[in-house]
């Protein structure tokens, strides 16, 4: 799906965010072992959902939103999987969160890029979410 407007992004925002929250609070259950970071990360995801809200309701006004459009932003390059297999080990786990945390990184570069020209806090906040991603990523393996 094409993202034209940053109402839609906003509710491909809202689905990613609390897509992944969930991911991570039923593999906190499962995986004990990563019970404490993956419950943190399920509720720092709704915290970046709500700070990408406030953000965006604290600066776009309805002519910045009748004549802005994303472009070539497609909710199908920014596909995440949140289910695994009931039987799945912890290193699956840890593989598909790594994969997550990489493709959410994307999506919000790629948004923030897109709307740099537009707006400086809606960017920056991105950019920022995106680094906290890419954290994640990068700590993944030492979990």
């Amino acid at each position: 799906m094409k993202l034209n407007t940053m109402a839609a992004v906003m509710s491909f925002v809202s689905k990613i965010e609390n897509d992944t929250s969930s991911f991570y609070q039923d593999y906190a259950d499962k995986h004990h072992e990563l019970k404490e970071i993956f419950l943190f990360w399920a509720n720092e995801n709704k915290k970046f959902e709500k700070m990408v809200k406030q953000t965006y309701f604290g600066v776009i006004t309805d002519a910045i939103e009748s004549n802005f459009s994303f472009g070539d932003l497609n909710t199908d390059d920014f596909k995440i999987e949140t289910i695994l297999p009931e039987n799945a080990n912890l290193n699956a786990a840890k593989k598909r969160a790594q994969e997550i945390e990489d493709t959410i990184k994307d999506f919000y570069l790629k948004t923030a890029q897109l709307s740099e020209g537009l707006m400086a806090d809606i960017p920056r906040l991105f950019i920022k979410i995106a680094k906290k991603r890419e954290e994640r990523s990068r700590s993944i393996d030492s979990l």
